[in-house]
């Protein structure tokens, strides 16, 4: 069975979101139901939003980079990418003379990651065409890729830096906040310390998933069992 019904999201906390249901009759059903029988729930969010003239400028001079290093007519390269970007997040067509903000900025951060997975250069640096500063963080860490220049092979810096004397290769990675930087942003960020950096490039740390951490060869799934038991 599928039931569908709207509602207003008042809060969210942690991983937890709280919806408010004025649909008396609908809450009086959903009281009387077994919840253990029906655990799972798909929520759709509707953002009545137009996007900005700022996220259209962003997605088409990223569109437009991608479409001169890839040899592409611009009009064709948007084709390409927004059928992708349906296939990925099973998306409806949209446009960008009339769609909202919540798809435009998805539809950036599709756009970036794809630049970031396949090396394609950028006019500006990522970070000024992100509408999601954390998940392009996420995103330049996944790739190896600096989040200020965007150059390729960089390292993880950790903003919570690990303590002297501790093993790097033992330590516990899970919950500290890490930047990916060059090599000449690493030492600049330690030179100048996390507040003046963040402040001067507008970048900040994410804390990246227990996955993303063994992605990245900081940790194995052996040492997060023995530090766990």
């Amino acid at each position: 069975m599928v039931m569908e019904f709207g509602g207003r999201l008042v809060r969210i906390e942690d991983d937890e979101i709280t919806i408010k249901i004025d649909d008396t009759l609908l809450i009086d059903t959903l009281n009387g139901m077994d919840i253990t029988e029906f655990p799972e729930m798909n929520v759709g969010l509707v953002d009545r939003r137009h996007l900005s003239a700022k996220q259209r400028k962003k997605a088409y001079a990223t569109m437009n980079d991608m479409a001169s290093f890839m040899g592409y007519e611009p009009d064709d390269l948007k084709l390409v990418m927004k059928s992708l970007f349906y296939e990925n997040f099973g998306s409806t067509p949209f446009s960008f003379s009339n769609t909202d903000m919540s798809t435009a900025r998805l539809f950036i951060s599709f756009l970036l990651e794809f630049c970031l997975d396949f090396d394609i250069p950028l006019k500006d640096a990522g970070i000024k065409r992100t509408e999601d500063m954390e998940v392009y963080m996420l995103q330049s860490m996944r790739h190896r890729k600096c989040a200020v220049c965007m150059k390729a092979g960089s390292d993880i810096h950790h903003i919570d830096a690990i303590g002297m004397g501790n093993n790097r290769q033992t330590a516990d990675h899970r919950g500290r906040e890490m930047i990916c930087l060059c090599r000449e942003h690493h030492q600049e960020a330690h030179k100048l310390g996390w507040p003046t950096f963040s402040n001067l490039y507008h970048v900040v740390g994410v804390v990246p998933s227990s996955e993303m951490i063994k992605s990245l060869h900081l940790m194995t799934q052996k040492r997060m069992d023995e530090i766990d038991s």
